[in-house]
């Protein structure tokens, strides 16, 4: 008879079947789950049934773009860190505003809608740019999976993303962020300089007490999935010593070591823009800029390459590609420091 989904999201396909009486009948139902698959599902089983087509309800112009976007998520094959990106992505930015819409019938002029949007809420080109990859990858997606019949943007040109090179901090623009920070940012950015970290929640704000060693002073860092180590122990600086020491007296052994009043944080990024407002610094800054100043004077004192690697957690190419200008320079000095032949005059 039909293929309808019920109220808890499930898609069905229903029809007539006889019982004992021959004059009477009984309604099947098969169940295919939830989804825009067990909705394609549903509807072959119509077809191979030969049940009569009903009128489409109005309206239904198939699965919604938030169905093929949680299918998506579900069935790509992603790592654990990019999924969690994806999903808080679709949750904060993309579903609010697509979510409703019929995969189908998204135009250029609902993108459009969406950038200027992104753009009143004061958010980069690159990002909105992200954004799109993911809107465009889930349509391609279901594409492929034959659950819609063609990417409807499949055409439409991203905003150029920005590019231009971020120069790091210096050590007197993060002194002056740091007498305008919050106490929780304090830490955050004083964790970021000494270790070279990651400065989002998977490696800076989930680190406990626990994970400080202190009999080899070093801590345990549990590293965001990017190809690099898993687990990855990092040497305290000497200097960092005796102010992780104070901290760990304060906490009295309180879980994280980045907390607000004994909660965890989940980002400093409110936290950091006021500290730059506070601090008067107008170019653009972002916490991870100050594991980029890790890497950087790293590199410019000559550090090797595949120990650094192993304390911020990227692979040795990785460093190279995105740290060209260091490394080369690096590798100048390095040459340089062979020492020269003595003169050979040719023979009259």
């Amino acid at each position: 008879m039909a293929v309808t989904q019920l109220k808890d999201g499930r898609w069905i396909c229903y029809y007539r079947v006889p019982c004992g009486d021959p004059r009477k009948s009984r309604i099947k139902k098969e169940y295919f789950g939830r989804g825009p698959e067990a909705e394609k599902a549903a509807r072959k089983r119509h077809d191979e049934l030969g049940l009569k087509k009903r009128r489409p309800a109005r309206g239904s112009r198939g699965p919604k773009f938030s169905a093929l976007a949680y299918s998506y998520a579900d069935n790509k094959n992603f790592s654990r860190n990019s999924k969690d990106l994806l999903s808080t992505r679709l949750r904060s930015s993309i579903l609010p505003h697509l979510g409703n819409f019929s995969g189908i019938q998204i135009k250029f002029q609902d993108l459009d809608n969406y950038v200027k949007k992104r753009r009143r809420d004061r958010v980069k080109d690159s990002t909105i740019s992200r954004e799109l990859t993911d809107i465009k990858a889930i349509l391609n997606w279901s594409v492929a999976r034959q659950l819609l019949e063609f990417n409807p943007v499949r055409d439409y040109k991203k905003p150029a993303e920005n590019n231009a090179l971020i120069i790091p901090p210096n050590t007197e623009e993060i002194s002056k962020i740091l007498k305008h920070a919050s106490p929780h940012l304090v830490r955050a950015i004083m964790l970021s300089y000494y270790l070279g970290l990651r400065p989002g929640a998977v490696e800076l704000l989930r680190i406990t007490w626990s994970e400080i060693l202190w009999e080899s002073q070093s801590i345990l860092i549990k590293s965001a999935d990017k190809g690099g180590p898993k687990n990855r122990l990092v040497p305290i600086h000497d200097d960092f010593l005796p102010i992780l020491t104070k901290w760990h007296a304060e906490d009295k052994k309180r879980g994280y070591l980045i907390h607000f009043h004994g909660q965890p944080i989940k980002s400093i990024k409110k936290a950091w823009r006021g500290a730059l407002r506070r601090a008067k610094i107008k170019r653009r800054l972002r916490p991870y800029d100050l594991r980029h100043w890790f890497i950087t004077k790293a590199l410019e004192e000559g550090a090797d390459l595949k120990a650094l690697s192993e304390i911020v957690g990227s692979r040795p190419e990785t460093i190279m590609k995105h740290y060209q200008h260091v490394t080369s320079e690096v590798h100048r000095k390095t040459v340089a420091k062979i020492p020269g032949l003595p003169p050979i005059f040719e023979k009259k």
